[in-house]
């Protein structure tokens, strides 16, 4: 009896060009005349998606291939949808990107890493292959909901590090949530050895130069002001009322790293379906990287 066989899976060229794409920007003025492109290759997401399910995808850094029965798809925002072994697709783009910077897990391992969240996927996945014994990990417990008394509070306006202490800051998904970003930049910049490295992710008003303020800390009255309507994300230490969202930062945000004290301050834009880096009306996703 023949043997069945699947059918072969025939990706277009331009779903060809995203297997693995890394572009880098300094500024808006750079990518602006790239946005029409790629907004227009955000079209291809779905096409894209069905050669990661059919192929599955190869983990960046660790090379370990995950099959197709073992990736979840749980909506069409790819950026937070497509998760595997704990991981979304942008926190495999910081992968992807740690592997063009430190080459392989290895060498990842030799670094003193600060990762601000202790309770996610990707904090877990960090533990898992680099250990804790320099790793440091932490949350933001003011008001939280519930007691956390095995992992230490960091405020990132204020961390409690000496200087110089590590050569590589991880924040995902912070700083939108941040009331004082510039603040945290310097302290950011503070606690990383000279040619250490930022690498973070957040929600970008990726076709504009300045910013999206939705709140300010009113120092008189400790309390938010809000500029539009409130909005909340999901927030592991605070399940029930979320965390509020300050501003969605903007390219501006690189100029701000440098005026912080980093050397430089790159975009990059990491869009992979060989590794599960896919986005969502970008075809990939925006990882800010800055350098002390």
């Amino acid at each position: 009896m023949q043997a069945e066989t699947r059918p072969q899976l025939m990706p277009s060229e331009g779903v060809l060009a995203l297997h693995d794409v890394l572009r880098s920007y300094s500024s808006f003025d750079d990518f602006r005349p790239e946005l029409p492109a790629l907004l227009q290759q955000g079209s291809l997401l779905k096409d894209c998606i069905a050669v990661t399910q059919a192929l599955g995808l190869l983990e960046p850094l660790t090379g370990e291939h995950i099959p197709p029965e073992a990736i979840q798809i749980q909506g069409s925002n790819y950026r937070e949808s497509l998760i595997a072994n704990g991981l979304l697709s942008r926190n495999r783009a910081v992968l992807r990107l740690l592997e063009q910077a430190y080459g392989t897990l290895g060498s990842l391992a030799q670094q003193d890493v600060y990762l601000a969240e202790a309770l996610s996927g990707f904090a877990l996945w960090l533990r898992r292959h680099l250990g804790e014994g320099r790793l440091v990990c932490s949350e933001y417990l003011e008001h939280s909901e519930q007691a956390f008394t095995d992992i230490p509070h960091q405020d990132l306006c204020a961390l409690t590090f000496a200087d110089a202490s590590f050569d590589l800051v991880l924040c995902n998904e912070l700083f939108e949530h941040v009331a004082d970003l510039e603040s945290a930049y310097r302290e950011i910049a503070r606690v990383l050895r000279p040619g250490g490295r930022l690498v973070a992710t957040c929600p970008l008003a990726f076709g504009q130069r300045e910013a999206i303020v939705k709140a300010r800390h009113n120092p008189s009255t400790g309390e938010p002001e809000h500029l539009t309507e409130q909005e909340f994300h999901g927030d592991p230490v605070r399940p029930h009322t979320g965390s509020l969202v300050y501003r969605i930062p903007a390219w501006d945000v690189l100029d701000q790293l440098q005026e912080a004290g980093f050397s430089e301050a790159r975009m990059h834009h990491i869009t992979s379906w060989k590794h599960g880096v896919l986005g969502s009306d970008l075809p990939g996703v925006l990882v800010i990287e800055a350098e002390r």
